[in-house]
């Protein structure tokens, strides 16, 4: 060791002992090197060191009400004031256990896209999604410049129910509309259509949908081209990300209706709640502005322009 390491080391250890006076009136302190308080000392010492953690028991009690939303760690950072961490802070805490009734379980999980082989179609329904396939969807409307085109699916329930929910979300602004269908069916899903626009009419141009049998069928294109006057476009099979805003929000949806159960209990006002949570949320994509505020800013510049 140097020298000035063991003088700043006996100097930061020095314990006072005894003291002397000597004439005139002169005071001089003894003091004495002790290793175990030095010891001590550095262990104290090395508890500080790095940076303080900014955990609290208010700001766990914030994350946990916001889960109970089921906000997702980015929104809580960006639409409560009282969470001051980032969003990778929040997820290692929740993988600590540091924050309650915040099980891993509940972490929205990702699944790959898997590459599945498209079912045969039967000649009319062949030719009927031929004429109306996302490849003649305008560039306009896959870049989401233009507001009013929405997409369209179903989530069903176990086997045992009847019942399904049909989503449908605006393109630009990620609004969501919710509704029950007594089935999975054109039957089931046209009074749906009759109720969605009879509430967003107005900024409907056209929609997306996949080819489920509830969608590939005259009763429900008729409905939307010739009644409502909108475009209807089908993806391609088996290709969920076409529809991506639709189906991101079912599994968003799929933390407040888990599966395997049915929706027999389910009411309309309990799908007004889901849709009111979901339109309410601080979004990234909208600078951290709610889904409702960019629908009702788009509406209102439609009405100012027509």
């Amino acid at each position: 060791r140097s020298k000035s390491t063991i003088s700043r080391e006996i100097i930061r250890n020095q314990e006072f002992e005894d003291f002397k006076y000597y004439p005139p009136k002169r005071r001089q302190h003894v003091y004495k090197y002790n290793a175990l308080i030095a010891q001590h000392n550095a262990i104290t010492r090395s508890r500080k060191i790095g940076t303080k953690s900014k955990f609290t028991k208010e700001m766990a009690e914030a994350i946990s009400e916001n889960h109970l939303r089921h906000w997702s760690p980015e929104q809580m950072v960006h639409g409560d004031k009282r969470v001051t961490v980032s969003r990778n802070t929040i997820y290692n805490w929740i993988l600590r256990d540091w924050i309650d009734k915040v099980p891993h379980s509940r972490i929205r999980k990702y699944r790959k896209r898997s590459n599945r082989k498209h079912a045969a179609l039967s000649q009319q329904k062949r030719e009927m999604i031929q004429t109306r396939t996302i490849e003649n969807r305008p560039k306009e409307v896959n870049e989401r410049k233009c507001f009013g085109d929405w997409e369209i699916d179903c989530i069903l329930p176990s086997r045992e129910g009847k019942k399904c929910i049909v989503t449908i979300n605006e393109r630009k602004s990620r609004f969501t509309f919710m509704a029950l269908a007594k089935t999975q069916s054109a039957s089931g899903i046209i009074p749906v259509i009759d109720t969605f626009m009879a509430l967003h009419g107005d900024a409907v141009r056209s929609i997306t949908c996949d080819r489920g049998k509830e969608f590939a069928n005259s009763s429900f294109i008729n409905c939307i081209e010739d009644t409502y006057q909108a475009k209807v476009y089908f993806a391609h099979a088996y290709t969920p990300q076409e529809r991506g805003t639709n189906e991101n929000t079912n599994g968003l949806i799929r933390a407040f209706l888990p599966k395997k159960k049915t929706f027999e209990s389910k009411t309309q006002a309990d799908m007004i709640f889901i849709a009111n949570e979901l339109n309410t949320r601080p979004k990234k994509i909208h600078g951290f502005t709610t889904c409702k505020e960019v629908y009702e800013r788009e509406c209102a510049a439609l009405n100012n322009s027509s």
